[in-house]
């Protein structure tokens, strides 16, 4: 299956959770927010919501600094 994060064309051998994409990425933990198809998915979604062909997910990561 074929989708993009970030732009970045990713393939994937099964339909898959984002909360399974996340670790598949090693982006597991706090964070992180993700969009499908321009559309925020709830972090309490993740582990339902199925990705499918096509998928284009922005993962936006928080980070330190100043």
């Amino acid at each position: 299956m074929q989708i993009k994060v970030n732009d970045q064309p990713v393939t994937v051998a099964t339909p898959l959770t984002l909360r399974e994409l996340l670790k598949v990425l090693s982006q597991e933990g706090k964070g992180v927010a993700l969009a499908v198809n321009s559309q925020i998915v709830s972090r309490s979604q993740w582990e339902n919501h199925r990705l499918e062909e096509g998928d284009q997910i922005t993962l936006i990561k928080a980070t330190a600094g100043g």
